[in-house]
């Protein structure tokens, strides 16, 4: 990777921010220390500075300058803070009356107030904290201390911020090192298994290991993708295959019957027979294709919008009614049962639809004499619908297949179907955020549907 490119890519990002935040951090921890100490240091000295220069001015209030200056004499005689301490008192004409100053600017002495000058204490050059203040008659009071002591500890403060700094910048930058290095060998491991995947090798996972942090769970979630990923590349082929041999076999019929009809010297009167046997296979083409797109407009969801409040009794009715000929034809004995007055969130073709193809199968698979029995009932926070057959019913080893498309139990394909009938329903079932269930009940299939309730009242 060119210094460009990482310079643009996530982890220098991330790494950049990850530095940028210790130091501010970092800044921020040296800045409340330094106002908690020599900020709080330098408060205290004004404030002791104003409270000594207010007791002095009320002692020249009460008893004259000469008891003002006796003070001042006492305070610079009593051995104490005689390395900080600053006293000048001077006359109207600004002649020094007493004091450890020897020479000072004219601003300490030209108006009221805290100043930050540089004098003489003593013969030796000082930087002091000065409070000025004037009386009446011309007099000036300077109360001050010498801030040598509060440089040498804001000096040694900075020297240890600055040596601190540089700490908290090195291991910023090793924080931030090592920060990269684990997000880059976590992004590279995903980089190659989906560079790998990209290039057809569906085999390929992403190493979890025992970790439990956000790159696992990716991780995971990655590997859960591709996992389905590949199913339904197996399903697509297997789908495929099947297509195939549905759409090719009775294409190669038509195409042997029209051929052998055409050929033949009594095609006259063959041909309207093999055109109609040639239209019978055509259309159970078309009904395949039309399957196919009833389970795709079901997967994409565009018929959500014609969900309405569906009563189960009456529908259920209507589908009774309808195949009763065709069970009475069979000898088949078809009975519906409604507890209460069940109603579901439905688009009512579709749902339908799904109990014709329960009831074509039942039909088709329990056999002439065969007992179906249709029920619908409240099933705890569901709706449920069945179709219970006492047929041979499915070998328990393909009940997880048959919701696939074009799957049969007979692999020989001996028997009419193509094997689409439990995958619309499966899709519409899906489509209405429901739940299909497939069991075997010794002897029969019981398919169960459970679909959330709709309220009548509100529809």
């Amino acid at each position: 990777m060119s210094l460009s490119d990482f310079r643009h890519s996530v982890v220098f990002r991330m790494a950049a921010g990850y530095g940028v935040l210790l130091l501010l951090s970092v800044t921020l921890i040296a800045a409340v220390f330094y106002v908690g100490t020599a900020g709080i240091l330098r408060s205290n000295i004004d404030e002791q500075l104003r409270s000594r220069s207010r007791q002095l001015v009320q002692e020249e209030h009460q008893h004259g300058i000469g008891a003002l200056a006796k003070d001042i004499h006492d305070l610079l005689t009593d051995n104490q803070d005689t390395d900080t301490e600053i006293y000048l008192l001077l006359d109207p004409h600004g002649r020094k009356l007493i004091g450890n100053l020897t020479a000072w600017p004219a601003t300490a002495v030209a108006t009221d107030g805290l100043h930050q000058l540089e004098v003489d204490r003593l013969d030796r050059h000082s930087s002091s904290r000065l409070l000025t203040h004037r009386f009446a008659d011309g007099s000036t009071l300077l109360v001050g201390r010498d801030m040598q002591d509060v440089r040498t500890l804001e000096r040694l403060i900075e020297v240890a911020f600055a040596i601190g700094g540089l700490f908290a910048l090195l291991l910023a930058g090793g924080g931030a090192l090592l920060f990269r290095s684990q997000l880059q060998r976590q992004l590279k491991a995903i980089h190659r298994t989906t560079t790998a995947v990209s290039a057809g090798r569906l085999d390929r996972r992403i190493a979890v290991g025992r970790p439990r942090d956000e790159f696992a769970i990716v991780a995971r979630d990655v590997n859960d993708m591709l996992d389905q990923i590949e199913r339904l590349m197996d399903n697509t082929r297997q789908v495929s295959n099947a297509i195939a041999h549905d759409l090719r076999t009775p294409l190669g019929r038509v195409r042997a019957t029209l051929e052998q009809a055409l050929r033949s010297p009594h095609r006259q009167t063959r041909l309207p027979h093999d055109a109609q046997y040639a239209i019978d296979e055509i259309d159970g083409l078309i009904t395949v294709l039309d399957k196919m797109l009833q389970i795709a407009e079901a997967e994409s969801g565009v018929r959500r919008g014609s969900f309405e409040a569906v009563p189960l009794r009456g529908l259920l009715a209507d589908i009774v009614e309808l195949y009763q000929p065709a069970a009475e034809m069979r000898s088949i004995h078809l009975r519906f049962a409604v507890d209460g007055e069940p109603a579901v969130l439905a688009d009512r073709h579709l749902l339908a639809n799904v109990l014709a193809n329960l009831l074509d199968n039942a039909f088709k698979y329990a056999g002439e004499g065969a007992h179906v029995d249709m029920k619908a009932a409240l099933a705890g926070e569901w709706v449920r619908i069945s179709v219970q057959d006492d047929g041979p019913g499915i070998p328990d080893e393909a009940l997880a297949r048959a919701t696939e498309r074009f799957f049969r139990v007979d692999a020989s394909r001996h028997q009419r179907g193509n094997g689409l009938g439990l995958s619309i329903v499966a899709a519409v079932v899906a489509l209405h955020g429901g739940r299909l269930t497939l069991e075997n009940t010794t002897p029969g299939l019981r398919v169960a549907i459970d679909l959330p309730p709709a309220n009548l009242s509100k529809s």
